[in-house]
């Protein structure tokens, strides 16, 4: 997903859209399992014919997950990188009429929905106030009973433990065939345009925004699933 001052996915990694899909399972520890568990809340809990937005969609992995596991489902994929947008179409073709993409921001206006999601594109939202705030207009998007559901990564400012979890995080990159300079040299250019909270941060941003029982529902490392539905 882009933020608000015009972030490229594409740009951001090192990669053309169509190779996104591959590379980011070399970076991300427990990617499949993280977009699984999003599946996992979803499956029993949408209406029939239930919409579900996925904010900074990217090239569509997430929902693609969902629509296939959900045939109910509706998906609105919102981006602001048309490139992503593009290899979004591309790849959800099958599923044409149960889908449609949005080029939009974070700010803007969200429809009504029975669920929100997003994965791994918070993070490019700079201070935790603009993610409280966004939260806030996400609850009110969601009809009762709705469920937020954010996989992404959550770390400390500092401490022995976002010491380890990135010594972690870059031992799983080795075995992916990075090397320990690349990682490194990796996480120095992500640090420019990614803005980790704390977990503990983003469950009291959301206790803030209205979420009455907000929770971590999966966690590998740095990264986790967590959120909480609008009515508790």
């Amino acid at each position: 997903m882009s933020n608000d001052t015009g972030h490229r996915v594409a740009a951001h990694l090192g990669l053309r859209p169509e190779e996104y899909d591959r590379t980011i399972r070399t970076f991300i520890p427990g990617y499949e399992e993280m977009l699984a568990t999003v599946v996992r809340w979803l499956r029993g809990h949408l209406p029939d014919d239930g919409l579900v937005v996925d904010l900074g969609a990217g090239t569509g992995a997430l929902s693609h997950a969902i629509l296939d596991a959900i045939p109910g489902a509706r998906l609105e994929l919102v981006d602001v990188d048309p490139a992503m947008l593009e290899a979004t179409r591309e790849r959800l073709a099958r599923h044409a009429g149960r889908y449609q993409v949005r080029r939009a921001a974070f700010a803007d206006s969200l429809p009504p929905c029975d669920a929100v999601v997003a994965s791994l594109a918070l993070h490019h939202i700079v201070t935790l106030p603009e993610k409280r705030e966004l939260y806030r207009r996400i609850r009110q998007a969601l009809r009762p009973g709705g469920l937020l559901l954010v996989a992404d990564a959550a770390l400390h400012e500092g401490g022995r433990a976002r010491q380890r979890l990135f010594a972690e995080w870059s031992a799983f990159m080795q075995t992916q065939g990075i090397t320990a300079a690349e990682a490194e040299a990796h996480f120095k250019q992500w640090a420019a345009e990614d803005h980790y909270q704390p977990l503990v941060a983003e469950l009291d941003a959301l206790a803030a925004a209205g979420f009455p029982f907000p929770d971590c529902f999966w966690k590998q490392g740095p990264n986790c699933v967590f959120g909480g539905f609008r009515d508790g």
